[in-house]
């Protein structure tokens, strides 16, 4: 690869490059800019909601396999069941995933890496569209209409700032004492401590709304920042110490390496690249013309220290891509236009009207958290029986104790819902 980036390729169009733009609806193609990735017990998972519902891939033999497809909860008060964002958050051993719809945030266990059980779900006391979700400093961060806030895991806000990007929200980052926002030709640098905008830099965009996200290097207070024209690293009141122009007309990320504080990841589009952060040299490319896939276009990235090895996980436009530490392919998936799952507003649950009974009794079995209308199976004791879910993912049931469970005390009565495959047992004494 050519130490140059290569020239912007012109049967692109301007909802391509500019993914925030293309909202979930108005077309069957899929654009692929922004999402979040977290190696979990071994796993890579990459998640994203870019295209209205939340998409969660694992890497497996070699290949990106999808996980869950699911619609948000429709919000009665909006009419709306899109997601806005997610991020993955590891608390205590357990996989979270948090996730944006409207003014709701939801707190998902994610931990058995098959389905999304509903922990917990806050709506904004002020309305505020929560456009983009980040983390930082343990906390879940918030880029929305009204503000900036930092979330802990509780869905609580502890602490909200003045900073909005209206026209594109995932242009805001927090990071340190300070709140990036590229807003239109300029950054704006929020400082935290000061409550104010402490400076506003100018930078080359030549679509106004398009996606920009910086690094900041706190312990260096040292940013890098790649925008329409060049990479530059400069500190926070805009003394800048290098500068590589690009020919690329856009750019999109820049993140640090996980495992070598010497270099930094950066995509324009066209490529991606590996460089040395303090002089700009040029460690490794990978250009999107190679992966033969049209419509590729790197935009957002994620870098994932794993057992192995760092990985970069690429949001390219039609596909998602893994590329190794030397930015060599890895996977790929192809965005998929498949019917998504509504997803119910309940956590799993199920319940059983009585403690015990004895054979040929009827019980009633009463079940939440499922699909709305998907057929629920109930393994008990060796014998199935069927319900349904109504339109909030409720059923009740009733069934008889079976004779095959004579004789064995205590034994598990198991839902599984046919389409979503969302289990949940509980228990059941027979007494004779």
């Amino acid at each position: 690869m050519n130490k140059k980036w290569f020239i912007f390729s012109l049967i692109l169009t301007v909802a391509v490059i500019g993914g925030w733009l293309l909202k979930a609806g108005q077309s069957k193609t899929k654009s692929y800019y922004s999402g979040d990735a977290i190696e979990y017990n071994g796993q890579l998972v990459i998640g994203t909601a870019n295209t209205g519902s939340l998409e969660i891939f694992k890497f497996v033999d070699g290949k990106l396999v999808n996980a869950v497809k699911l619609a948000a909860p429709l919000d009665s008060e909006v009419r709306s069941n899109t997601y806005n964002d997610l991020v993955f958050n590891q608390e205590g051993g357990q996989l979270y995933v948090y996730a944006s719809a409207g003014s709701t945030l939801y707190k998902y266990d994610f931990s058995d890496l098959s389905h999304l059980t509903l922990i917990n779900s806050v709506r904004d006391t002020t309305w505020d569209w929560l456009g983009h979700l980040d983390k930082g400093e343990g906390r879940i961060i918030s880029a929305g209409s009204k503000a900036t806030k930092i979330w802990n895991y509780d869905l609580q806000v502890i602490d909200s700032f003045p900073v909005v990007n209206a026209s594109n929200p995932y242009n805001v980052r927090l990071a340190g004492r300070f709140i990036f926002n590229f807003n239109g030709a300029n950054l704006d640098i929020f400082d935290r401590d000061w409550r104010q905008i402490k400076n506003s830099l100018p930078v080359t965009a030549n679509i106004a709304t398009g996606n920009k996200q910086v690094y900041f290097d706190a312990p260096a207070n040292m940013l890098y920042v790649l925008d329409d024209a060049r990479l530059a690293r400069m500190n926070p009141d805009g003394d800048v110490y290098k500068t590589l122009s690009h020919d690329s007309r856009f750019g999109y990320d820049v993140v640090p390496s996980a495992i070598d504080d010497n270099y930094i990841y950066i995509a324009n589009g066209n490529s991606v690249a590996k460089l040395n952060k303090n002089d700009f040299t040029f460690a490794a490319g990978f250009e999107n013309r190679d992966l033969k896939i049209s419509s590729s276009w790197a935009m957002g990235l994620k870098l994932v220290p794993t057992a192995k090895g760092e990985v970069l996980v690429v949001f390219n436009n039609s596909n998602i891509l893994v590329l190794d530490k030397n930015l060599k392919p890895l996977a790929t998936v192809l965005a998929t236009e498949e019917e998504v799952r509504p997803q119910s507003p309940e956590a799993l649950s199920l319940t059983v009207n009585q403690g015990s009974g004895q054979v040929w009794d009827e019980i009633t079995v009463n079940g939440s958290g499922f699909q709305p209308g998907e057929d629920v199976t109930l393994a008990f004791a060796e014998v199935n029986y069927q319900a349904q879910a109504d339109d909030s993912g409720h059923f009740s049931a009733a069934v008889l104790v079976p004779a095959s469970a004579r004789g064995q005390g205590t034994v598990v009565i198991k839902a599984q819902g046919q389409k979503s495959n969302l289990t949940y047992s509980t228990t059941f004494n027979v007494t004779n």
